[in-house]
């Protein structure tokens, strides 16, 4: 149900009743539908709708002057990547674009690793597209991931058989370049870390949480972020969060199997949000787009974490985002990135992902073209729903327990543990905290509604909705919305 909130804009004298009544009079003396519609159009297709989002994760930017010239420097850098570094920028561009062009959100979020390994000259690359959304007043908010800053082997130029050194980014010099994407002065900052606060819109709070380059999250900074939660929350605002390791694991044993898949001691950092009123967080870093939803300690509370796959990796996803108009509630759909062939993007993962389980030795050899398929599975997300899914966890429960005299009994029941999890997508299988929720498609409740919020009064759209359908006319709620909207637009 869509809900309203009236504020102060020429209508503070109206009751809500007679305001119902006056829109419904509206929509039928104006051609039924013809007005709203009209004036639907027209918002949608030329103003930046500003409750929508965009997420990206993960676009791995590199800037074009980081291959001198191709040969086998970069050959051997691209052999065995599951990333399409070689079309990150292609993808970016893109992706800017339809931003520009089809989306028009009025806010973009990117949880970390905007750029290859920290180059300096890749953040720039980054900032001057960031640039061109801004200036259509599209804001974008980012935050560092572990490829973001300080050394890293990688951030090189490469030039034939050769290499040599890049200019990386420090913390001073992230913050310093994406001022005004996150680190100016609209913002709070957490002084220890690149950690921030702001309000993006008028009632959302977005907290951005520096995680490092090792998914860590420490105890002040983690007690900065519960203060401005609660004080946000408190004061009335809905609070959201991204940061760039998960919150949680996505699918049982990912934190043994693969190094800081989730941010450390994540129980606690877990918790901590679920109590200060943090509905979710927008993840990204394992390069698939998963949503898990977990609880506090006493199960009171719940905490969504949305992961978003990488725009360079397959199926190369990322995020819509749509708020209600009184913020309660926010609905989520997937797209993906067409800049490149999907065939390409797939291959390489599987190519990737097989080569990487093959090298753990003789036994993963075995299971590896199973569990290859098996992850593609997973990162195109509503694994239970997927017929053949369901027939590659029979095809790896069978090599794995035809494995079991190499693997070892322990090992073999992680693995089959694992597969389970992943293929019948639910987030910590086997517990009490089982869950398993849809990957694409979902709708949130920020907060529950209950009378007036922040003492204005509540217009309920399926109100006028049933004044109109008592005259005998179809209407459709989404369309009174757009009227709403557009009446009682905040200044």
């Amino acid at each position: 149900m869509l809900y309203f909130c009236r504020r102060n804009i020429g209508l503070r004298m109206m009751r809500t009743t007679n305001r119902l009544f006056i829109l419904a009079i509206l929509w039928m003396g104006m051609g039924c539908g013809v007005w709203a519609k009209t004036l639907a159009t027209k918002s949608l297709t030329t103003a930046i709708d500003r409750k929508k989002m965009v997420v990206l994760a993960d676009p791995h930017v590199m800037a074009p002057e980081l291959l001198v010239n191709k040969g086998t420097a970069w050959d051997t850098y691209l052999e065995g990547q599951r990333k399409l570094e070689d079309y990150s920028q292609r993808l970016f561009d893109d992706m800017i674009e339809r931003i520009k062009q089809d989306i028009r959100p009025g806010l973009v979020l990117i949880p970390g690793d905007l750029t290859k390994d920290g180059e300096q000259v890749s953040h720039q690359y980054v900032t001057s597209k960031l640039d061109e959304l801004r200036a259509m007043g599209i804001r974008t908010l980012v935050i560092p991931g572990n490829h973001d800053r300080g050394a890293n082997s990688n951030a090189v130029y490469y030039d034939g058989a050769n290499t040599t050194p890049a200019a990386v980014a420090t913390k001073e010099w992230f913050a310093a370049q994406y001022e005004n994407y996150g680190y100016g002065t609209s913002s709070e900052r957490e002084s220890t870390t690149l950690t921030y606060a702001c309000e993006p819109l008028k009632g959302l709070v977005v907290i951005g949480i520096d995680s490092g380059t090792d998914g860590i999250v420490s105890g002040t900074t983690l007690n900065w972020v519960v203060k401005k939660a609660t004080a946000a929350r408190e004061s009335g605002k809905k609070v959201i969060a991204m940061m760039h390791h998960p919150l949680i694991p996505h699918f049982t044993g990912v934190d043994n199997f693969v190094a800081t898949s989730v941010v450390v001691n994540y129980e606690t950092v877990r918790n901590a949000l679920a109590d200060a009123g943090i509905r979710v967080v927008f993840t990204g870093h394992f390069h698939t787009s998963d949503i898990a939803k977990d609880w506090n300690a006493d199960k009171t509370k719940e905490i969504y974490d949305v992961n978003t796959g990488s725009l360079i990796s397959y199926p190369c996803d990322y995020r819509e985002v749509t708020l209600s108009a009184d913020l309660s509630e926010m609905s989520i759909t997937t797209g993906h990135s067409t800049a490149i062939a999907a065939e390409t993007a797939k291959e390489r993962l599987r190519d990737a992902a097989e080569n990487q389980i093959a090298k753990r030795g003789t036994a993963y050899a075995l299971i590896a073209p199973a569990a290859a398929q098996a992850f593609i599975f997973h990162a195109e997300g509503n694994e239970n729903d997927n017929e053949e899914a369901a027939n590659t966890l029979t095809n790896l429960v069978a090599v794995t327990n035809l494995g079991k005299a190499l693997l070892g009994e322990a090992k073999a029941q992680k693995l089959l543990d694992m597969a389970n999890s992943m293929l019948q997508d639910k987030s910590q299988y086997g517990t009490d905290r089982e869950d398993q929720t849809n990957d694409l498609t979902l709708t949130i409740k920020l907060a529950e509604l209950a009378g007036d919020v922040n003492g204005d009064d509540v217009v309920n759209v399926a109100d006028i909705v049933e004044i109109i359908r008592r005259q005998g006319h179809q209407v459709k709620e989404q369309e009174i919305a757009a009227i709403l909207s557009i009446i009682m637009k905040e200044p």
